[in-house]
């Protein structure tokens, strides 16, 4: 049975983080343009977090539109949940401003697969 207060140590935040920064590096090149078109939201930046025993993956947005809210905002789009030892629940974050459990039980090599072989799971940029 899991346990839902399972915590990584420092070094298993650090290690998974690492893990992922290969595909948030491939992401950033895919899905952040030199020239963005100014008139919209534009992405800026595709990077990794932890937030307690959550990790996510993050897009940064810059707005430069005169009637904007902020200058910058981020958009979390993948939720791994640590659940134990290279186990994690992957979520996602759909339209409806909701997350979405996908599965439980993952692996990450079972996660970033997941992310490769899906559109949805990928940046919107």
């Amino acid at each position: 049975m899991k346990n839902s207060k399972t915590k990584p140590s420092e070094f298993d935040k650090i290690s998974i983080q690492n893990y992922f920064q290969p595909l948030v590096e491939s992401f950033k090149s895919q899905y952040i343009k030199e020239n963005p078109n100014k008139i919209f939201n534009y992405l800026i930046d595709i990077y990794s977090k932890w937030y307690q025993n959550y990790f996510y993956l993050c897009e940064k947005f810059k707005s430069e539109h005169p009637n904007r809210l902020t200058d910058e905002f981020e958009v979390k789009f993948i939720r791994l949940k640590y659940t134990g030892k290279n186990q994690f629940d992957f979520s996602y974050f759909r339209h409806t401003g909701q997350w979405h459990l996908v599965a439980d039980g993952l692996t990450l090599d079972e996660c970033r697969e997941m992310i490769l072989s899906n559109p949805v799971f990928q940046p919107i940029g």
